[in-house]
């Protein structure tokens, strides 16, 4: 995650230049800190409210996903279609670049925790199990049971991402450019759709909440506003006081309403449009005090290093290190302190997986591609041509 983003400046809403310029959008990397923290805390804290929470936490993330990825792969049929690259080359470079963002950390936590298996029991990780984790399958486990699978649930998001990639990416690459802001629709239309039909069959709520073609409206949401993301609008609308209010609002629908079985299930997601609404601001008000405030040092390095974060706070639990104070006669340790063991240990593992593992492949990934964009182009690598790595949540 070396990048809190790209954003794709077109010149117009309705015009696609042959040359698009390419830069980091300041404030994305705290709202990733900020979607982090939401899940973490749903996982880690017994309120009412968590399962809410953490709802708006990853639905966060997938609107941000869409609306950064997809004006990536806008840009390279931009590209296509003025004859700088060829849809073979640039579902290659996209694919490369995201599986070298990542592959490499879940590949790794799966491998260590096969080799654990081996010396102590591991629930929720099977044969059957196994499986589906390594084949991106999480949200199909899930589905499949209705019901949640332990330290592992979390994983289905990550699935339903690269699902998405899978199918999103050659829609985009092969249909005309003028034609990506209706394909993001169509994606949306039919999430609806599916979960309308799903209702009505009166499916398991585990089952909907998990399902692919449901989630892929979120991340197609986040699509369609990130390409429309240069149209005119009035200050006030983008200043910092305006992003505070549609976070806000976004943060405060769960404490509201979130423990409404039938109501949440259904505004939950409706209200993901706030996040689309306050992307499209930020984007647009790089300079609010609140951009500044997301970009301080804590939001913006939680950020970076979210990912890792996400991936492996689920199986930290500091009940193994209490167990052992106990033998040695310590009393009971706070919640609140057990929880912050946990968060920081989240914090230090992600790091050093960031420095050391996710860092140095994405660099290896963004050179590779590079060079054989300039390979095919005879030119050198221009900061206005080229796209660097992306996070995911």
């Amino acid at each position: 995650m070396a990048n809190a983003g790209l954003t794709v400046s077109w010149f117009a809403p309705d015009q696609d230049p042959a040359f698009i310029r390419l830069s980091r959008i300041r404030g994305f990397d705290g709202l990733r800190a900020i979607a982090f923290l939401l899940v973490f805390c749903s996982h880690k804290i017994d309120f009412s409210h968590a399962d809410s929470f953490g709802d708006v936490g990853v639905w966060m993330f997938f609107v941000l996903s869409g609306f950064l990825i997809t004006r990536i792969l806008a840009s390279s049929r931009s590209e296509i279609e003025n004859g700088l690259a060829t849809v073979t080359k640039s579902l290659c470079r996209f694919y490369l670049r995201r599986t070298a963002r990542i592959f490499p950390p879940y590949y790794l936590l799966l491998v260590l925790l096969a080799a654990a298996s081996l010396f102590v029991p591991i629930d929720y990780f099977g044969t059957s199990e196994k499986l589906a984790y390594f084949l991106y399958g999480t949200n199909f486990l899930i589905a499949a049971r209705s019901q949640w699978v332990g330290d592992f649930g979390h994983l289905w998001s990550l699935a339903v991402e690269e699902q998405f990639y899978l199918a999103f990416a050659p829609l985009v690459l092969l249909a005309p450019r003028r034609h990506t802001v209706s394909v993001c629709l169509a994606v949306v239309s039919v999430g609806i759709a599916t979960k309308i039909v799903l209702e009505i069959a009166n499916v398991s709520p585990v089952s909907i909440d998990v399902n692919s073609l449901i989630n892929f409206a979120l991340i197609g949401m986040g699509g369609a506003i990130g390409l429309n993301a240069s149209r005119p609008t009035p200050k006030w609308f983008i200043s910092g006081s305006a992003q505070v209010v549609a976070l806000g609002l976004y943060v405060a629908l769960p404490v509201v309403f979130g423990t409404w079985p039938h109501l949440w299930p259904l505004l939950g997601r409706v209200s993901a449009v706030l996040i689309g609404v306050l992307l499209f601001q930020i984007f647009q008000g790089q300079r609010s005090w609140f951009v500044k405030i997301l970009e301080g040092a804590p939001l913006r390095n939680i950020g970076r290093i979210s990912y890792g974060a996400y991936l492996i706070h689920h199986f930290l639990h500091f009940s193994v290190i209490e167990n052992l104070l106990r033998l040695m006669g310590a009393g009971p340790t706070p919640k609140p302190v057990q929880m912050l063991a946990e968060l920081a240990a989240s914090f230090l593992i992600a790091g050093l997986s960031w420095q050391y593992l996710e860092k140095p492949i994405i660099a290896w990934a963004a050179r590779v591609t590079w060079r054989r964009t300039d390979q095919s182009s005879g030119s050198e690598p221009s900061s206005r041509t080229t796209v660097g790595p992306l996070r995911i949540p």
